[in-house]
């Protein structure tokens, strides 16, 4: 059964994806060490998509290109 994430390895993810020049293979590696954590990609992949389905980040793009 997988762990518990908590909320402020949840931030960090969310911090280092908006820096850019961070790639998304680098992030567990980076809040591993930060945070002394296991996460591995798929991990992280799932906390994306989540927040992405949660905040309905699509929303802007339809407002302004309407397809």
């Amino acid at each position: 059964m997988k762990e518990e994430i908590s909320e402020l390895v949840k931030k960090e993810i969310l911090r280092l994806i908006v820096i850019p020049g961070i790639e998304v293979k680098d992030i567990p590696d980076q809040v591993n060490s930060k945070y002394s954590t296991k996460l591995d990609i798929e991990e992280v992949m799932d906390i994306l998509s989540d927040e992405y389905l949660k905040h309905n980040l699509d929303l802007g793009r339809r407002l302004c290109c309407r397809f």
